[in-house]
């Protein structure tokens, strides 16, 4: 079988036996893939480079999975970016571990979005330049949820389609799909109050710590489970608002 060539992005390495990985990418054509890395972890000649890392872009090839073979095989990884300088503060490295959860949560196998890996790419490289993380972080939340459909409507209310009055209190329903007025929400069970800072904003252009917190919150719903990264994220996103 010929080996594929695709362009990704580590997002998670778990140990396998003594000498290899199992690494979990998101590539440009191909989408989430989960390919084995024979003899990563080996300090040889037989070592595919010098070693994956997570929050890494490259070029690599690989074998798809065979027959009901859950896992492919990686053959060869070239190192393109290693972002360093997203580890350089805490904060902008766990927005990048966040952003690599949050994809490999929302994404299935094999589901190829352009967009989503031209979004994470870009998230990556503006954590490892002078960008502010909280709203590169923002902008990602809002592209991934886009790519998997669940794109949240914050114009208007989602059931009678009035915009939100000047000083009056709005919710967010996760299952109703976006902003609820004072005088909708009350036939909805799940609901967060929108904060006060982002009255009159716009998630590109609001209070970002805030607009994190809302956008994770609609993602904890899709997903059914917040994410590990998610709160110590928030605090360090606090911590430097």
């Amino acid at each position: 079988m010929a080996a594929e060539h695709d362009e990704g992005i580590v997002l998670r390495l778990t140990d396998f036996r003594e000498t290899s990985q199992i690494a979990a990418l998101f590539t440009a054509a191909h989408g989430q893939l989960r390919l084995i890395a024979k003899g990563a972890r080996r300090g040889t000649k037989t070592r595919i480079a010098p070693g994956l890392d997570l929050l890494e872009r490259g070029e690599l090839a690989f074998l798809p999975p065979r027959g009901e073979a859950e896992l492919g095989t990686l053959t060869e990884w070239v190192q393109r970016d290693a972002y360093a300088g997203l580890r350089r503060t805490p904060v902008r490295l766990y927005a990048g571990f966040y952003a690599a959860e949050a994809t490999l949560t929302l994404t299935e196998p094999g589901d190829a979005t352009a967009a989503l890996y031209a979004g994470l790419r870009g998230l990556l490289e503006s954590l490892a330049g002078d960008a502010a993380a909280g709203a590169a972080l923002v902008a990602f939340q809002r592209t991934l949820l886009r790519a998997a459909g669940y794109a949240p409507h914050l114009e208007s209310c989602v059931e009678c389609g009035r915009p939100p009055r000047p000083g009056e209190a709005a919710y967010f329903g996760s299952a109703a799909g976006g902003l609820l007025c004072r005088d909708c929400e009350g036939h909805h069970v799940e609901k967060r109050r929108i904060a006060d800072a982002l009255r009159g904003t716009r998630p590109e252009g609001g209070a970002a710590v805030e607009w994190f917190a809302l956008l994770d919150y609609h993602l904890t719903q899709v997903a059914g489970k917040r994410l590990r990264t998610a709160e110590p994220l928030e605090r360090l996103l606090r911590a430097e608002a």
